[in-house]
């Protein structure tokens, strides 16, 4: 295919080879025409296709060996009827793909490991929000532990509470607030502020962009020893807002050379979009949702915790995202 943005290509297939209630992922498997090194297992390139009237998304291939790669289409439940498939390929993302052409050896059924039958009946669309296991219910709760530390920050900074703690099975809680945490080199022209009545925290909407950077210096005194802490994003997604539907990559500018980036998503992806490394959003108990962003295991010689963390949208902006703050929670996995 010389033209990986206008593809046009049709793909009819059936189920007479397959087994019986398994399910299977419909693969298409190719490689890049031009040699190039691919270092990730997953590779960004938004397939939309065509599956009936319903316009989809299949956003990363993934690595096969050193040349091929392979890109979900579809995920179900074989029944013991007959059944049959028609795809209508329309384009790769010619942003992270080039304009480079592609060999296509076929399609594959692959039967999915470790999937059960009951959730296997409606994977086409996006997954169910998980529950936060976080037993904090209201973030407008009072600290019960630290109380000088917050203290020395409401008199420091007189128009905005920036942390609120909790002790939760023994361990240290720890919230901050957007304002707190949030950098631009702009002095906020990227954000709106929203007051809300039940969070001691101001809310801020990011206005359209594609990147925004969160950087903090998290004293090691407000956190557990020798506990390994998870870091998530508590947000919401504006009720006028059509988009933030595709993934966000989160790059550690401390760690560059040691981990790869991350992937988060602030919609619960479809199933074929939602790989085990990646991050997915959850609902939390006071209305909320949060999405993991960053672990990490703090380094008591030291007096501070740096973090410095790039999250960028692959497509699209992040207009519509509210940003409640930051959440750090002992690792309970």
């Amino acid at each position: 295919m010389l033209d990986i943005a206008n593809l046009k290509m049709k793909v009819s297939l059936d189920n007479r080879f397959l087994s019986p209630d398994v399910t299977y992922g419909i693969y298409l498997v190719f490689r890049f025409c031009d040699p190039r090194i691919i270092s990730c297992k997953h590779l960004y390139m938004n397939l939309k296709y065509r599956k009936g009237t319903e316009t989809l998304h299949s956003y990363f291939a993934t690595r096969r060996d050193t040349d091929w790669m392979m890109i979900e289409l579809h995920r179900f439940l074989n029944p013991k009827e007959d059944v049959s498939f028609t795809f209508l390929l329309d384009s790769f993302s010619r942003y992270y793909c080039t304009s480079g052409a592609i060999n296509i050896e076929g399609i594959e059924f692959r039967a999915i490991k470790n999937a059960t039958h009951e959730n296997s009946k409606n994977l086409k669309g996006p997954q169910q929000v998980q529950k936060s296991t976080s037993d904090l219910d209201h973030l407008h709760q009072l600290p019960t532990v630290n109380e000088e530390i917050l203290k020395r920050s409401e008199n420091e900074y007189i128009d905005e509470k920036l942390f609120s703690l909790s002790e939760l099975d023994e361990k240290n809680h720890h919230m901050l607030s957007a304002m707190t945490v949030l950098y631009n080199s702009e002095k906020w022209r990227a954000f709106d502020f929203k007051s809300s009545a039940d969070l001691r925290f101001q809310n801020v909407e990011l206005r359209p962009q594609q990147v925004f950077r969160i950087k903090y210096k998290i004293e090691s005194q407000m956190l557990s020893p020798f506990t390994e802490y998870i870091c998530y994003l508590v947000f919401k997604v504006s009720e006028k807002c059509p988009g933030l539907h595709c993934p966000v990559k989160v790059r550690d500018l401390l760690h560059r050379r040691k981990k790869e980036n991350k992937i988060i998503y602030f919609r619960s992806p479809a199933a074929l979009n939602h790989h085990d490394v990646f991050w997915v959003p959850q609902q939390r108990k006071d209305g909320w949702m949060e999405v993991m962003i960053w672990k990490f295991k703090p380094d008591y010689n030291k007096q501070v915790v740096p973090m410095n963390l790039k999250l960028v949208s692959y497509e699209g902006t992040m207009s519509g995202l509210i940003i409640c703050g930051l959440e750090f929670r002992p690792d309970q996995s």
